[in-house]
């Protein structure tokens, strides 16, 4: 059995429309989301096969989580413009979403709409490690229990 690594990156917001991306002018919070999937999946050479790299938009209680899992992506080549083009696509496809559902795009990529807390429970993770700010304490704990999540530094 293979472990699989999952990345996630979380934005406030991501700027992205049909004009940026055809242009090639991304705005930076786009451009660095390409490039964390690029890094992520095909830094090696290759699709990297147990990683599974995770953006999400929006405030904790309302993610829109757009997933691309090495396993199963097809047609995403490690450059910014096919990323971006199928991050508008999978964004897009997100805005129509209720809390709560998925829906696996045709190349592999997954999206979600769910809060932080129910998403990291349905990833199945007790205990999640946090990069901190202060850099003499770079993890957190982040401890999931039914009513609350308490970060114990």
């Amino acid at each position: 059995m293979i472990s699989v690594r999952r990345f996630l990156v979380m934005f406030e917001n991501l700027p992205i429309d049909k004009s940026s991306v055809k242009t090639g002018q991304n705005s930076h919070e786009v451009i660095a989301a390409c490039r964390c999937v690029n890094v992520g999946l095909f830094i090696s050479g290759d699709l990297r096969r147990d990683v599974i790299v995770s953006l999400a938009v929006g405030v904790e209680e309302d993610l829109r989580i757009i997933s691309f899992p090495g396993d199963s992506l097809r047609r995403v080549s490690p450059d910014e413009r096919s990323i971006s083009f199928f991050l508008l696509k999978a964004f897009e496809k997100s805005q129509a979403l209720d809390v709560g559902e998925t829906f696996a795009m045709d190349n592999g990529i997954e999206v979600t709409r769910s809060p932080l807390e129910q998403l990291l429970k349905l990833w199945g993770s007790e205990a999640i490690r946090v990069p901190s700010e202060n850099p003499e304490r770079f993890i957190l704990d982040v401890n999931l229990s039914a009513d609350r999540k308490e970060f114990n530094p």
